[in-house]
């Protein structure tokens, strides 16, 4: 802690206990968007962001009475033991921790152990730690569409009990995602710690890293030639309220997340005025292989093959019952990463 800082004040006698919220990688996209929601949230007292890096220009906006930030390792035992038993961590009595420290870019295998590491090892030291923490209650991943198994005879909507992707030979990206959703289902029935697990359709929007983003930002999108799949596309604000009703709502389990907008990938393409290309499934590989190359493209076509293939959308009837979600922001290209 500064030595201007303050430690915040006690809640006031009567009054509804405030929620004090841990959020790693809160200097990503939405780790920075949720640190400005729950700021001014009027039921939630402190905001703890942790992430590797000094403390951004941005946040000096923030009290530091309500808003701490410390930078972490999560990768590293002794950090993550330092951090639960500093006198910040104490003070703060934090009750909920929302994970959003995950490697969101693609990855080849020549630096994919240290991001595997964060992705997977990182989630699961996080949790073991929350579940010992005598404060902690609850424990908020923010998982991916990408770990249901894609086949050609699933139905449209997939529910929260859907097959996973294990598929030996899929991408470490995705495969990263799975093994962490996996980690945390397995520690649901520890007793202690609530975990809820927000399984996210495709987010849209300025600097966020993610396939639909680099897909749509393309000189020329690519389309598997005979096929035109429904996709749901979701707005970053979305995300950040289906995560705030995860911290206020006395809820634990798996939760699929979608948007309020959902249309054949053809029709987004017009949207956003973008050149497409229709070629046989066997050329997209080499094609997008040969773009990333010249640097037209970020996005990957191997995570998605199948995606540009088959539908994919996301039953969030369970969402809507239990966690009261419901998208309120429809999704404009000009919002996303150009």
């Amino acid at each position: 802690m500064a030595k201007n800082q303050k430690a915040h004040p006690p809640a006031r006698k009567g009054a509804a206990r405030k929620k004090n919220v841990l959020v790693t990688g809160v200097t990503g996209t939405i780790g920075s968007r949720l640190a400005e929601a729950l700021y001014y949230d009027k039921k939630v007292e402190i905001i703890f962001g942790v992430a590797r890096g000094d403390k951004p220009y941005y946040f000096n906006q923030y009290d530091t009475r309500r808003f701490i930030y410390k930078n972490l390792n999560i990768l590293r035992p002794r950090d993550l033991t330092n951090l639960f038993l500093s006198s910040q961590f104490k003070e703060a009595r934090i009750d909920t921790v929302v994970h959003l420290a995950f490697f969101n870019r693609i990855y080849r295998s020549s630096d994919g152990e240290s991001h595997h590491s964060l992705n997977v090892e990182g989630t699961r030291d996080l949790l073991d730690r929350c579940i010992e923490s005598p404060t902690v209650t609850k424990f908020i991943f923010k998982s991916s569409d990408v770990v249901y198994k894609i086949r050609p005879h699933n139905p449209i909507y997939l529910d929260e009990n859907a097959d996973l992707n294990f598929d030996p030979d899929v991408d470490p990206w995705i495969k990263d995602r799975v093994d962490a959703d996996m980690i945390c289902q397995s520690r649901k029935d520890n007793g202690k710690v609530k975990i809820v697990i927000l399984r996210c359709s495709n987010i849209i929007g300025r600097m966020v890293s993610s396939q639909m983003n680099a897909y749509f930002d393309s000189p020329l999108v690519l389309k598997a030639l005979g096929y035109n799949p429904l996709i749901n596309l979701i707005h970053m604000d979305d995300v950040i309220q289906a995560i705030r009703l995860a911290i206020h709502k006395n809820v634990q389990g798996v939760f699929n997340i979608a948007g309020a907008d959902t249309a054949p990938i053809s029709t987004f393409g017009e949207i956003n005025r973008s050149r497409m290309l229709s070629l046989p499934s066997f050329l997209l590989g080499p094609a997008n292989r040969l773009m990333r190359r010249l640097g037209m493209t970020r996005y990957y076509y191997s995570v998605d093959a199948d995606r540009l293939k088959y539908s994919v959308l996301l039953d969030t009837t369970k969402a809507q019952k239990v966690l009261g979600f419901r998208p309120r922001s429809h999704v404009y290209f000009q919002d996303a990463a150009r």
